[in-house]
């Protein structure tokens, strides 16, 4: 009867996947012939699958993996992303299964989130949106989804789940972009030599931001995974990710990538942990890269790039004109003090007509200085909720950075507070983190 329930439970993962890839292809199937009736009974088996998915505890794996999809999650072009409405349920569901418990801070930071963002609204003249509703029912209800989730969530399931999203996502956008009702749902940048892909995603680098999330799980997996089977996969996985964010031609992608390595080559070669399987991996990564970067399909991504770098003669150029909107977005702090103290209230405006692509300079603007660092005070004790039952002294500071650079370096050139990834990542980086003191504990 035990080793019945142990592949039971071995199986069920591969079920989960399997009904992931299958209602993806659906959806694809539905887009391109415009079919109403097929995408509909898709978006809501998607929802249903949600719903087993938080009974079999595999809910955050399949959110990861839909992540890359959520711009296809649409009835129509145009249209809301059911991907929003099943993070919502996911919330909803853990609610309920936790008897309505909510911890003081949710309830708290939520509602003063929610005055300094109305006095803000009305201060600037802005209107009451879905997504401010959606906001701060995430503020309030979000923490139940992630509480103790070090102890239920496995990295090298969430890290599987969301590579296989991110891969089947470019891959098939890269296909069937030939299609005219899907390619509405797909960007290409052509000009020049230069070609930009980024899957479903309107933009390259918030495509690639998933990327460098994944590479850095995957990474932190590698330089702990003792078994040569799951060792070959993770490493057939990290390459797969590396052509896909090559796609992109996204110079963030490039370097943040570059200080992925940077960082993960020492942890590799540390002494403690030094010994023939780990030289086996060293060298097998060198070969496999040698293959990889000597192909004709990553030589002519890799041409891409260069051209791409090779335009940037200051740092202007270099940043594709970020670091001019950054010192515009700045002067307006210096000069408006009521935007600087209560921000634009969390609505759909930017100064100008221009984002600001930062994170940071984006949290000042939407919340204001007042409202902001309890926005990061509410997302550090969500965090810190994750440690539940986690020693932090035993999280090892390079995997820590590791995590950190992967997922919230991009975000220093991308506006991410109106997106489901402001909520999905962070969790997936703090697991990350914990995954190497989990370890540490078990050996």
């Amino acid at each position: 009867m035990n080793r019945i329930d142990k592949a039971d439970l071995a199986r069920r993962p591969v079920l989960a996947l399997a009904g992931c890839v299958v209602l993806s292809a659906l959806l694809c199937v539905g887009q391109i012939r415009a079919a109403t009736g097929l995408i509909a009974a898709t978006l809501f088996a998607f929802l249903l699958f949600l719903l087993w998915a938080s009974s079999e505890n595999n809910v955050f794996a399949v959110l990861l993996y839909f992540l890359p999809w959520s711009p296809l999650l649409k009835l129509y072009y145009g249209g809301f992303s059911f991907f929003t409405v099943g993070l919502l349920l996911t919330c909803g569901i853990s609610f309920l299964r936790d008897k309505g418990r909510i911890r003081v801070y949710q309830v708290v930071l939520t509602c003063v989130v929610m005055a300094l963002t109305l006095v803000g609204k009305a201060v600037q003249g802005n209107r009451l949106a879905f997504s401010y509703a959606f906001f701060l029912a995430m503020l309030l209800l979000f923490p139940c989804v992630t509480k103790g989730s070090d102890q239920r969530l496995d990295l090298w399931l969430l890290t599987a789940f969301f590579a296989c999203g991110i891969i089947t996502a470019a891959l098939s956008a890269q296909q069937i972009a030939r299609y005219p009702n899907i390619s509405r749902f797909i960007k290409v940048d052509s000009y020049l030599t230069i070609t930009r892909l980024s899957g479903y995603y309107g933009d390259p680098n918030f495509y690639s931001a998933h990327i460098t999330a994944c590479l850095a799980g995957i990474q932190i997996l590698l330089s702990r995974e003792r078994q040569r089977l799951r060792q070959l996969l993770l490493a057939m996985l990290a390459v797969l990710l590396l052509y896909c964010g090559l796609l992109s031609a996204s110079k963030t992608f490039v370097v943040v990538t570059a200080l992925l390595f940077f960082i993960w080559v020492p942890i590799l070669l540390e002494r403690h942990s030094f010994g023939t399987g780990r030289l086996r991996l060293i060298l097998g990564i060198l070969c496999a890269g040698l293959l990889v970067f000597t192909s004709t399909a990553f030589q002519e991504l890799m041409r891409i790039m260069d051209t791409r770098f090779s335009y940037a003669s200051n740092v202007s150029e270099l940043t594709t004109g970020r670091t001019d909107l950054w010192v515009n977005y700045l002067k307006e702090f210096s000069s408006n003090i009521p935007l600087t103290l209560l921000g634009e209230g969390y609505s759909a405006v930017t100064l100008h007509g221009r984002a600001s692509h930062n994170t940071l300079i984006q949290g000042v603007y939407q919340f204001g200085i007042l409202g902001f660092p309890l926005v990061i005070a509410w997302l550090f004790i969500t965090l810190r909720g994750i440690y539940a039952r986690t020693n932090l002294r035993q999280i090892r500071w390079n995997d820590l950075l590791l995590a950190a650079i992967g997922v919230a370096l991009p975000w220093m050139g991308l506006d991410i507070l109106f997106f489901d990834e402001l909520f999905l990542l962070p969790v997936y980086a703090a697991i990350a983190a914990a995954y190497s003191a989990s370890e540490l504990k078990d050996g």
